[in-house]
């Protein structure tokens, strides 16, 4: 699917009929998952190729920055689907040149929805294919700043609960949040906190690339604004290794709970056996089948009981001054 945007600001969307051949006005060609005809009328408009979707997945630099016949190939990690229990990350080209920027992917990013929203509505949009560069870089940097936000907060949440459990007022192993389910929460954030810094790095590469290859035609005012993109990104990655190191402790703070909890437990059937032993004792002498001193005596009965009862509460007395119950 083909969606253009004019110099004027018109837009022509996926559903819209496309005009033949494609006119010379536009600054925006967007290819969404496209078919093999579409990706040849975009290559004979543009007068170059495009890369295909197994090219956009190489991982060398060299086969992700490049330029050709004067336009800047750059291809960059983009998250997707933020807002969904599954995010992930997809690999989309940018082919910027001094009249139009095109776009290659097989993903739909929230930026690419802003930009077309922004057209409808008729906002003030600097029609130019490095401005709409620069939208599109500035959406989705503060998408990623969004979502590294609310991870944030989720992990002072978690701070919160974890470290309000206290072992030595719970039995039986019981705290007041699930620990299991911390650290699955805690692995869900790590993984998309990885995913977020390697677009943050895509980015950051991608933009320097651009500053350094398209100074001769952007204008002065934009380069501006790149560079500032490029400090946000660069701060970004800074805060994703602060989050990185603050799950990582709150991990190992998690496992540290979960150990202590587990110790509890084995100390408290300990003390129990050991308890129970004199009083077991005690009760297995006065039960085997033999004839015992003083057991035809009328209070043999209630002597044995008595020693039974003494003989658990003197241990229970010892522990408790020892402090070890």
């Amino acid at each position: 699917m083909i969606r253009l945007i004019t110099e004027q600001g018109q837009l022509i969307d996926w559903q819209d009929e496309k005009p033949h051949p494609l006119p010379d006005n536009l600054v925006f060609l967007d290819l969404l998952n496209p078919a093999r005809a579409e990706e040849l009328e975009a290559e004979q408009w543009l007068e170059y190729q495009l890369p295909t979707r197994e090219e956009m997945q190489e991982i060398e630099e060299s086969s992700r920055l490049y330029s050709e016949k004067g336009a800047l190939y750059m291809t960059a990690w983009v998250p997707v689907g933020l807002d969904t229990p599954v995010p992930e990350t997809s690999a989309i080209t940018f082919v910027v040149s001094p009249d139009t920027l095109t776009t290659v992917r097989y993903s739909d990013p929230m930026a690419w929805r802003v930009i077309s929203d922004q057209v409808r509505r008729q906002h003030t949009l600097p029609l130019s294919s490095d401005a709409v560069f620069l939208t599109l870089l500035e959406s989705i940097v503060a998408r990623i700043a969004d979502t590294l936000q609310n991870v944030e907060a989720d992990l002072r949440r978690i701070a919160m609960e974890i470290f309000r459990v206290n072992p030595n007022k719970t039995s039986g192993g019981e705290s007041q949040c699930d620990l299991n389910e911390v650290i699955k929460l805690l692995g869900r954030h790590n993984s998309l906190v990885a995913n977020l810094r390697e677009c943050l790095v895509s980015i950051a590469r991608m933009l320097q690339y651009f500053l350094n290859n398209a100074a001769p035609w952007m204008k002065g005012e934009l380069a501006a604004l790149f560079r500032s993109v490029a400090r946000d990104v660069k701060s970004l990655d800074d805060y994703t290794n602060q989050q990185t190191q603050e799950m990582s402790f709150l991990l190992d703070s998690t496992l540290g709970l979960i150990n202590i909890q587990q110790n509890q437990i084995i100390k408290i059937f300990t003390v129990a056996s050991v308890l129970f032993m004199p009083p077991t004792l005690i009760a297995s002498i006065y039960g085997m089948n033999v004839g015992l001193p003083g057991e035809k005596a009328e209070i043999a009965f209630w002597a044995v009981m008595i020693i039974i009862v003494l003989s658990a509460i003197l241990p229970i007395v010892f522990f408790k001054k020892k402090k070890l119950l």
